[in-house]
């Protein structure tokens, strides 16, 4: 079965696996659609299961409890399959829920994740050779856990029999991309209009918002300055380098940050290349020398000094 298919009459049955401190809003992006869609057609299009691994209600990142139907033991085989996850994801997978994947896994069904939730398929090795996106804040670690993954930066991914979204509403455009091949696209813009949903975005489309938005400004230069910034984190350019490739002086782009941004370019710089440091010191086993040179600083001791005056403490604080 692919993702998508017709199944004529058939209702399409699936599961959502629950693993502790999942996220509630990237779970209820992804179930309310079908909700919707089976109250808009007024049959049962989309049948699904809550499960967990005992059986037990599951502690959401919100901390509330959620209730499931069932364990995982409860169930030999489910067509599609859900794994909702978030924070702290390699401390969620554990031997019994991975291997319970892997068994779906070899059973045909198409396994989906949203999330954090692509960290479990792929601790099971079921996104070995795919391609597969997750949370952009876990995106830059992804590749270091499982260098078999194809990593993307869209907001949702279909490849075969693997799917999966990166969390917050990714999960409904997934969704609505599911209904409108299994029911037409009408019934997914119907139910796109339920939740006040003024555009289905395709899957291509980038995670977060564009750099402008992001950073409060309409100035070009600097947009397009931290753009640059951001495709050279290991290989750092001078600020002087930066300001040629625009096309400016180093002095104008230095004024344009200070309106824009109330920084220099280079603080901004070094800021950046920071908090990519400390997300890959608490995501991954990186030698603390490994990350520094990842994020572009020359040696662990010039690191270490930079990591102390920004955050406070030294990086091996910040070791997971």
């Amino acid at each position: 079965m692919e993702f998508g298919e017709n199944l004529g009459n058939e209702p399409q049955r699936l599961g959502f696996f629950l693993l502790p401190e999942f996220s509630l809003m990237a779970f209820a992006s992804t179930s309310e659609p079908l909700r919707i869609a089976n109250w808009l057609k007024g049959e049962t299009l989309y049948d699904w299961t809550l499960l967990s691994e005992d059986g037990q209600p599951v502690k959401a990142s919100s901390g509330m409890d959620v209730p499931v139907d069932c364990s995982i033991d409860d169930v030999d085989f489910l067509p599609m399959t859900l794994t909702c996850a978030s924070h702290h994801p390699e401390t969620a997978a554990t031997d019994k829920g991975l291997g319970w994947l892997r068994r779906q896994g070899s059973r045909g069904a198409l396994l989906g994740a949203i999330d954090t939730g692509s960290h479990i398929l792929a601790a099971a090795g079921l996104l070995d050779g795919y391609k597969a996106t997750i949370h952009w804040v876990h995106i830059d670690s992804f590749p270091e856990h499982f260098p078999k993954v194809h990593v993307s930066r869209d907001l949702y991914v279909v490849d075969r029999q693997r799917f999966t979204a990166t969390g917050g509403t990714a999960g409904t455009d997934m969704m609505l991309q599911l209904i409108s091949m299994q029911h037409g696209r009408d019934l997914a813009v119907a139910v796109a209009e339920q939740i006040s949903y003024n555009r289905m975005r395709e899957g291509h489309e980038p995670q977060r918002m564009d750099t402008g938005h992001r950073l409060a400004t309409s100035n070009r230069y600097v947009i397009q300055a931290v753009e640059q910034m951001e495709t050279h984190i290991e290989d750092p350019l001078r600020t002087s380098d930066i300001a040629d490739l625009l096309g400016i002086s180093l002095r104008e782009l230095e004024r344009a940050f200070q309106k824009a941004l109330k920084n220099t370019p280079g603080a901004y710089y070094r800021r950046m290349r920071l908090e990519k440091s400390r997300k890959l010191l608490q995501q991954t086993d990186l030698s603390v020398l490994d990350v520094a040179v990842s994020c572009g600083f020359t040696s662990s001791a010039h690191f270490s000094r930079c990591y102390r005056e920004h955050y406070g403490h030294p990086p091996s604080t910040d070791r997971k």
